[in-house]
């Protein structure tokens, strides 16, 4: 049983939420109080080894706080970009203005009891999401078992000793305390390959970004 934390400054909504999905999964409600930060947040989140975690948006309703859930959001891809986050809210246009990944976002409503089809369909993809969070993660491992096994005999062709690079990059990306890229991958042409990915990963951003603008 997967165990994911829900964040939520209402007692009640966190109360319901437990009583709808506490047979799919072990859950851990993140209490939300005047002394609550982020970082209070995201330390109760590490602690508890959560699976995935879903956040109210509007945390800031009854002035315990002054940030609301897409700044939990926030903070929690900065340590790790893929890990699982949904998001319920019953103000979904705000949140769309607000949150970076909009697919993120889910009506709270599903909660009120008259729609248990939809209840369903959440449970299913907080499923999906946690599942193809740890495929990608062990496919990502085997992969950079097999790459290593030929750099280590000496077959491994340029472009798998890229692809190598970018799989530990993924890896430390997800496991941020356990940094794991080996001191011998990172040669001066590997180094060399990798500003440059940097490089025009961050021109296509900016691009991007003008677009949106």
């Amino acid at each position: 049983m997967y165990k994911i934390g829900y964040i939520d400054e209402d007692k009640g909504w966190s109360n319901t939420f437990y009583q709808y999905f506490k047979e799919e999964f072990d859950i851990v409600l993140i209490d939300i109080s005047s002394e609550t930060t982020i970082e209070s947040i995201i330390s109760d989140i590490k602690k508890n080894e959560l699976d995935a975690v879903i956040i109210d948006f509007r945390l800031d309703e009854s002035g315990m706080v002054n940030f609301n859930g897409d700044a939990i959001a926030e903070s929690l891809m900065k340590i790790n970009p893929h890990f699982p986050i949904m998001m319920l809210t019953s103000y979904e246009q705000d949140a769309i203005d607000h949150v970076e990944d909009v697919n993120i976002i889910n009506a709270k409503d599903i909660l009120d009891g008259e729609k248990p089809e939809k209840v369903d369909v959440l449970k299913a993809k907080i499923h999906s999401n946690i599942n193809n969070y740890y495929t990608k993660i062990r496919k990502s491992e085997n992969r950079i078992e097999e790459l290593n096994e030929k750099k280590n005999d000496g077959t491994i062709e340029p472009a798998e000793e890229e692809e190598l690079v970018k799989l530990y990059m993924y890896i430390d990306e997800v496991y941020p305390d356990d940094k794991r890229i080996p001191a011998n991958l990172i040669q001066p042409g590997a180094i060399t390959k990798l500003d440059e990915f940097v490089s025009q990963t961050k021109e296509i951003l900016k691009q991007l970004k003008k677009k949106k603008d």
